[in-house]
């Protein structure tokens, strides 16, 4: 545990802190300029200049809204690590029977409990390097911004109105988290917990805004001065940010355990404590339930979790979840554990994106304003990893993570090592 302390106290960065939010770093990739807005132009500040802000800023649906509410929603949908102890016994015709003889899975739960009195202490560390949302590659995202409808109640008369201004971004977001749990058997039925993660966000990126003029229109709009006008602008933002994330508590109850099979509900709610605007955490509380049912056939432990997550946040939907997977005693020292996880939505509360523009005047014609597809969010992941026996009580960990869908904000993969004992 004292390696992991040391870890965490070199993750800090050595600048000072910072006074932009990554939220706003997010928003100065699409501020060309100095007008201290997105999408503001310098020309004509009280007229033309502020044609295209509402196009970025005002609503529910934008695309900058989007985005960050996308990034958020990914911090969130870190798994916790499984708190499990390893060799589990229960007592039939006054003689121990072993139920458990694994160190258990990662990130799923088997119904075992640790038994009374026993404490469970762990630290994990995940990282992740986000390469695309929905699909489309972080490095080359398109955004569409139209010309606010200003004076006829067609749009695009005047035929300015037809201007639109094309935003092409290369971003570039990680987050490291160390999460540090502990559990503790309070009888040999219920177990609590709780985790603690140490987010460390970091992002940077670059943006290239582009006029499209209309063919034939008197286009009054371009980036900077009448000295100094141009049709294409660029920007730059990068920044990091290191804190507290989302606190969480646990509770396990088991109901039903014997030497070959065991049923267990599990609570779970995590608290807004990271900060949002920072990427540190989802600035919403979620509590999930889950129902846990395992087996053991010799060494193999399979196990099943089924359950559902309630967020408190309206922009974002309650989830389904689901995960099936096995822990596997491969020798004295080495388990494999493999799990498929699923996170389905419940509802249709997530934010949306903007539906494409469409213009009455001089013709009809619709502009979609993205490439990222409106759908909904549904994750399933493939998680392959093993727990390794090194001596004096502890266990180290090591895991790979693989979306197998294309939702939301995703990495190609999501690696965790760690370390744990039980007590």
């Amino acid at each position: 545990m004292r390696r992991a302390v040391v870890l965490l106290f070199l993750l800090c960065p050595a600048s000072p802190l910072h006074a932009q939010s990554m939220r706003d770093r997010v928003s100065q990739l699409f501020t060309f300029g100095d007008c201290g807005q997105p999408l503001c132009l310098e020309v004509n500040a009280d007229f033309h200049g502020n044609h295209y802000i509402p196009s970025v800023a005002q609503g529910e649906d934008n695309l900058l809204a989007f985005l960050t509410s996308a990034i958020g929603t990914a911090v969130g949908n870190v798994p916790f690590s499984a708190a499990t102890s390893g060799v589990s016994f229960t007592f039939g015709a006054g003689a121990p029977v072993a139920t458990a003889v694994s160190p258990g899975p990662i990130f799923a739960e088997r119904a075992q409990t640790l038994g009374q009195g026993v404490l469970f202490m762990g630290a994990t560390f995940n990282g992740i390097a986000f390469d695309n949302i929905r699909g489309v590659p972080l490095g080359d995202i398109n955004f569409v911004f139209p010309h606010e409808n200003v004076s006829d109640p067609a749009l695009g008369a005047p035929t300015f109105e037809n201007d639109i201004i094309e935003v092409t971004t290369d971003l570039e977001l990680n987050l490291l988290i160390a999460s540090f749990s502990a559990s503790y058997g309070v009888t040999d039925r219920i177990d609590i917990g709780v985790s603690l993660p140490i987010v460390r966000a970091s992002l940077s990126g670059t943006s290239r805004a582009e006029f499209e003029h209309y063919p034939g229109a008197a286009s009054p709009h371009f980036f900077g001065t009448d000295a100094n006008r141009s049709l294409i602008a660029t920007s730059a933002a990068s920044g990091d940010a290191l804190g507290i994330g989302d606190v969480g508590g646990r509770l396990k109850v088991n109901i039903v355990q014997d030497e070959s099979r065991g049923i267990a509900i599990v609570g779970d709610v995590r608290l807004p404590t990271g900060d949002e605007d920072d990427f540190l955490g989802t600035g919403a509380t979620t509590v999930r339930v889950l129902g846990v049912a395992s087996a053991r056939f010799n060494d193999l432990t399979p196990h099943i979790n089924a359950g559902y997550l309630h967020t408190t946040d309206a922009t974002l939907p309650n989830r389904v979840l689901a995960t099936a997977g096995f822990d596997y005693l491969v020798s004295e020292r080495v388990t494999l554990a493999g799990d498929l996880l699923t996170s389905f939505e419940a509802d249709d509360a997530r934010r949306r994106l903007p539906a494409p523009v469409v213009y009455t005047a001089p013709e009809v014609r619709t502009v979609p304003l993205t490439r990222i597809p409106e759908k909904a969010d549904n994750f399933i992941d493939a998680s392959f990893g093993g727990k390794f026996d090194a001596g004096a009580g502890f266990r180290l960990v090591a895991n790979v993570l693989f979306p197998l869908t294309d939702a939301g904000v995703r990495p190609t993969a999501l690696w965790t090592v760690g370390v744990e004992r039980t007590f």
